[in-house]
């Protein structure tokens, strides 16, 4: 049984004309929609005059009334005027859980292609030319008229914009919503970094909350436009209408939580702020339904926080402002970005407004938030400062200073003998490397100490990317590095170690248009072969050091073999050399 529901009476499907354009041909106003209440219908009936006759094509953006969950059938008559011609089209869906292609059909009938499900349950989901979203891509040999049917179902409320593309465009068109993607994703995840290095100094619940709202902010726009699925979880992406639907609601009740201690609304208004965290109690019920899979309740309750919470938030900004707080007047900027595109989005789902991009509308109010919020916790912040005083943090940024390098950023001899003995108990098994560069004297008196400070920067950079996570890395003074590895590495895993930091140190500097040159010499000691304690170790690998830099330097050497060429004889020791 099907029915069509919409102000669209049912009309001839019109004949869309491929072309290369910049931005696609869009089929908005120009797709025939037919509702399949009981989800029952098959191509073959589909095709059949009676029900063909039924397709409406409604002139707005399509839209899913609510949370039905019936399937929909889309019927695209496409006209090559070419010889031949690869199209594809995108649906604008991300996490519809089927999206059924049929065709194209010639003027004749006849099925050009297999049917495939381009769904994100799919193998095939979003695999054609690497889009975010799911896209079906075809190929037509000659001139003439085509249809294409899509049967979409799917968990949420969705709106259906569709596009027709050359192939080759819309991979250029892609590039510049990726960047804007990327870009909006930076802004979030610079709020979650923010907002983890506030936790850690101030030890405050409030960023834990802006924290995780950011976060599920986060999880939510990349699930949403397709990059969860294709980036983080392409083997498992049934996961994702499970964390799309938990992630929203959290989203609400931490930003919602976060404001309210943000704001201090239990002291300006007890009242709101009980009312406030009842309603919040909704996000996590609504979470949990979603992830036992019961989408309809948990949407429904879902857009009631998202309705209900913005206003109750933005009501208590405006008691604050009024009272004269002062971080109130920012936050109450971003809150308000924030409550137009959340109830604008809830708003457009059910039809009262018509917007063809309901979700670039909640991604940009997210992003603006998080920038005023930003501002709006930088103004908190300064406030703090000014009645507390900055004593407890200039103390640990004085520490801090103290045991790292200003030049390089790592660890200064300081911070060295503080942290290596530390490293060495905890290992049990360790090896130090003691580096010399070796001709950076002649890189200062060429092209001066400014060219040397570069030098030095790059090879702390290229050492700590080269040991990251199994050890430390110090700077103990002029051109001479210490690395310290942790657990047991035996003599030819230390060999290859040495090899490639001679030869990450030995690639060019690039500096004003020219390319500077050093070299390294490198000791290694180890313990506790080599020395009990960190000052034993340090000498080893500066005896070994300087037995490479006698003999040419630009190489490396073990303690052990200094102690062998030490007890041979003088000539034997000159022969082996």
């Amino acid at each position: 049984m099907c029915l069509w529901s919409s102000a669209a009476r049912a009309a001839e499907v019109p004949t869309v004309v491929l072309t290369s354009a910049a931005t696609g041909v869009s089929l908005v106003g120009r797709t025939g929609v037919l509702v399949d209440t009981q989800g029952d219908m098959d191509i073959a009936s589909v095709r059949t005059t009676a029900v063909d006759a039924l397709f409406a094509v409604p002139g707005k953006l399509i839209q899913q009334a609510g949370l039905d969950g019936h399937a929909r059938w889309f019927k695209f008559q496409l006209r090559q005027t070419g010889e031949e011609g690869a199209w594809l089209i995108d649906s604008n869906q991300s996490a519809a859980r089927e999206i059924q292609v049929f065709g194209p059909f010639d003027a004749q009938g006849r099925a050009l292609a297999a049917p495939v499900d381009i769904g994100f349950l799919s193998a095939s989901a979003m695999s054609s030319l690497g889009g975010n979203r799911a896209v079906y891509r075809f190929s037509l040999e000659q001139p003439g008229d085509y249809t294409v049917y899509l049967r979409v179902a799917s968990y949420f409320p969705e709106y259906f914009a569709f596009t027709v593309w050359d192939a080759a465009v819309f991979g250029q068109a892609e590039q510049g919503w990726s960047l804007f993607h990327g870009i909006c994703y930076g802004f979030l995840l610079a709020m979650v970094a923010t907002n983890l290095v506030l936790l850690l100094v101030f030890r405050d619940a409030m960023y834990s909350h802006n924290f995780l709202a950011s976060m599920f902010a986060l999880l939510t726009l990349t699930a949403i436009n397709g990059h969860l699925a294709r980036y983080l979880l392409p083997g498992a992406r049934s996961w994702v209408p499970y964390i799309l639907s938990a992630a929203i609601p959290l989203w609400v009740t931490f930003a919602g939580l976060f404001s309210l201690r943000f704001l201090a609304l239990e002291e300006h208004a007890r009242r709101l702020d009980q009312w406030t965290r009842r309603v919040l109690v909704l996000g996590p019920v609504a979470a949990v339904l979603a992830l036992m899979g019961w989408f309809p309740l948990s949407l429904l309750l879902t857009q009631a926080i998202g309705l209900f919470v913005p206003c109750l938030m933005w009501w208590g900004g405006f008691v604050v402002l009024r009272r004269g707080g002062p971080p109130a007047r920012w936050y109450f900027a971003g809150l308000t970005l924030l409550d137009l595109s959340a109830v604008g989005t809830v708003l457009n789902i059910y039809g009262v407004l018509k917007l063809s991009f309901p979700y670039l509308l909640l991604q940009l109010g997210a992003v603006v938030e998080t920038l005023v919020f930003a501002i709006a916790i930088g103004s908190r912040i300064l406030r703090i400062h000014r009645l507390n005083g900055e004593l407890g943090l200039r103390t640990q940024q004085l520490s801090a200073a103290a045991h790292t390098d200003a030049l390089t950023g790592i660890y200064n001899r300081a911070g060295w003998t503080q942290h290596a003995p530390q490293l060495i108990a905890h290992a049990g098994s360790s090896a130090l490397l003691l580096i010399d560069l070796d001709h950076f004297k002649p890189v200062n008196d060429q092209f001066g100490h400014a060219a040397g400070d570069a030098v030095l920067c790059s090879v702390a950079k290229r050492l700590g990317t080269e040991v990251r996570g199994r050890g430390i890395v110090a700077r103990l003074g002029g051109d001479e590095f210490v690395v310290l590895l942790s657990g047991r590495l035996d003599r030819k895993q230390l060999v290859l170690q040495a090899q490639n930091l001679i030869l990450l140190i030995s690639q060019p500097v690039p500096y004003q248009g020219q390319l500077l040159n050093v070299g390294a010499s490198v000791g290694i000691a180890r313990y506790p072969k080599d020395g009990a304690a960190l000052p034993e170790l340090m000498n080893a690998a500066d005896r070994a050091m300087y037995y490479v830099k006698e003999r040419g330097r630009a190489g490396f050497a073990f303690m052990e073999d200094v102690k062998a060429a030490a007890s041979m004889p003088a000539g034997l020791e000159s022969a082996t050399g």
